[in-house]
């Protein structure tokens, strides 16, 4: 009875190893392969499923589009290199089934320094085992080498394991044994270039994007040229701040921004019309020493009535300040004095430009993908992400001679994101191409322009001051000291809007310095430059908190 009871049992084990999972007993592959290297691939095989596999699929190469199962489109998701084809409604239950597949291959011509070679997927790795294989790779014209063959099993040997035959356009031959599931199989063959004239002129020739990416910065450099161009900014050696302008409207000046509130209430300070004092507990507090007439612009005036209005003391960190400086930042100043009338429009300029960000986006998406819907999907993404890039790359280069560094910054971390994301595509070259364009692009807005003579002057005086505070020497600023010891505190407030500030503080050394007569603080009291230019920073960076706006 023992006996016959482990009979039966072993039968059940035999039947279920049998009949556990599917198989495909036979599989024709049938290429066609064009002359610009696409393959047209039609796959017949007949499967036997069990009905286990709740969602069986059948793995492509990515690049697989125009696919149809039995003569119906197919359902198709993508998983990394992979583009699954749904076979469960072909295969609803277990049975067997004949599976008929179209699908197309793009380019499969690829280039190397031995010349040109022919790579064709046979078999992608299937959920089952092949027990029979027969394929015919049929090219264009007359082939001379041998194919070479690699699986994933026998990387190196497949060959022994297929017998093939060659005509002059046609490799076709059949597998030895059965192929395991999971198994891929792939043909390789080094093809003369006089076999694919449109496959290499297709690696030569430019796509539609890269043409129009042309077009479009010959657009922007013939605005540029015609409306916007000017002479290269001179520079007019200076020592003193700039008369009649604070620091913050020095960016008004040099890049058209608006004002820089936070540098412009410390001119204010520097002038006599406020102290700033940090408490203990690290407030920034504004206290206002006398009001201001019309010694000052209008805006100006109308800026500080704002600020104080009834009130002797503000808080630099508070809301309302940040409002206002917002508020601000909104104006630009003397523009109708520094550029002429017939001057263009920098904003349109840089949409221009920007445009060229959104063509890079779907030249990317293009080398991504090849399945249609999926490519006009990331064309919109990678295109809105494109154009939001080189919009930002652009803000970058306008703040080159300015002290917030943040958009630069931005601008070159989202260079470097874009260039990996594009070398993962192939697309190197477009990276760098972006990155460039928008990078002097966003430097020929902010220093191009039209310039009246009033212009043009204060720009050369701007720049000549801030090449100064870099350039001086130690020696020529102790003889400067030993005639007005207040020196360092009259241009601090310049020499930070300009990003010079730590640069110009080194030059003062170990120097002791006396009070500042506009900047306290209840904490210390600091002695040299540096220390000094530390506080300033500290003040600014308090004051600047929370005038921070979203980086569009």
């Amino acid at each position: 009875m023992r006996r016959f009871f482990i009979a039966v049992l072993c039968c059940l084990l035999l039947t279920t190893a049998v009949f556990a999972a599917g198989n495909v007993t036979d599989m024709q592959n049938t290429t066609n392969v064009l002359s610009d290297g696409t393959c047209e691939i039609t796959l017949v095989f007949t499967m036997i499923c069990d009905g286990s596999d709740a969602l069986l699929r059948y793995p492509l190469p990515a690049d697989a589009y125009d696919i149809t199962v039995n003569g119906a489109a197919a359902s198709t998701t993508q998983e990394y290199l992979i583009r699954w084809v749904d076979l469960s409604r072909i295969a609803p239950a277990a049975g067997t089934y004949t599976v008929t597949m179209h699908y197309t291959l793009a380019d499969r011509v690829v280039r190397d320094k031995k010349g040109l070679t022919l790579d064709i997927p046979l078999l992608s790795g299937f959920t089952y085992p092949v027990e029979r294989l027969q394929f015919s790779v049929a090219l264009p014209d007359k082939i001379d080498a041998q194919p070479v063959f690699s699986s994933t099993y026998y990387p190196e040997s497949a060959d022994l394991l297929i017998d093939y035959y060659t005509t002059e356009t046609t490799v076709a031959g059949h597998i030895k044994q059965q192929l395991k599931d999971h198994e891929t199989l792939s043909m390789t063959l080094a093809v003369d270039e006089t076999l694919f004239p449109q496959a290499i002129g297709k690696r030569w020739s430019l796509s539609n994007e890269d043409l129009a990416m042309y077009g479009l910065m010959l657009i922007a450099f013939l605005y540029w040229i015609i409306s916007m161009r000017s002479l290269p900014p001179r520079r007019v050696r200076r020592t003193q701040p700039i008369d009649g302008l604070t620091a913050g409207e020095l960016g008004s000046c040099l890049t058209a921004q608006g004002v820089d509130f936070t540098s412009m209430v410390l001119s204010w300070a520097q002038l006599g019309y406020l102290t700033i004092r940090v408490d203990r507990r690290g407030r920034v507090l504004l206290e206002k020493r006398m009001s201001m007439g019309n010694e000052r612009s209008e805006l100006e005036m109308r800026c500080f009535k704002t600020l104080f209005g009834g009130r002797r003391i503000v808080d630099g960190g508070s809301e309302s300040f940040a409002r206002l400086g917002r508020k601000m930042s909104r104006i630009v100043p003397g523009v109708r004095h520094y550029f002429l009338k017939s001057s263009g429009n920098p904003i349109i300029f840089r949409v221009i430009s920007a445009l060229i960000g959104v063509l890079a986006g779907i030249s990317l998406a293009a080398a991504f993908a090849s399945d249609t819907a999926w490519r006009v999907v990331l064309s919109i993404v990678l295109g809105v992400a494109g154009g939001v890039v080189a919009w930002l790359i652009q803000a970058g280069g306008r703040c080159l001679h300015l002290r917030k560094k943040r958009d630069l910054v931005i601008a070159a971390i989202l260079s470097i994101a874009w260039f990996f994301l594009s070398s993962a595509a192939g697309e190197q070259f477009v990276a760098i191409f972006l990155t460039a364009t928008q990078f002097l692009a966003g430097l020929a807005s902010a220093y191009g322009g039209r310039r009246t003579e009033e212009g043009s002057q204060t720009m050369a005086e701007i720049l000549g001051l801030r090449r100064y505070m870099k350039k001086v020497t130690t020696a020529e600023l102790c003889i400067i000291l030993a005639k007005d010891p207040d020196y360092y505190f009259n241009l601090a407030p310049t020499a930070l809007a300009l990003g010079v500030d730590r640069v110009f503080a080194r030059k003062f050394g170990n120097k002791e310095l006396g009070s500042c007569l506009y900047l306290t603080d209840d904490r210390h009291e600091p002695t040299t430059a540096a220390q000094w230019n530390k506080l300033l920073r500290e003040v600014v960076m308090t004051m600047d908190l929370r005038q921070r706006r979203p980086m569009l």
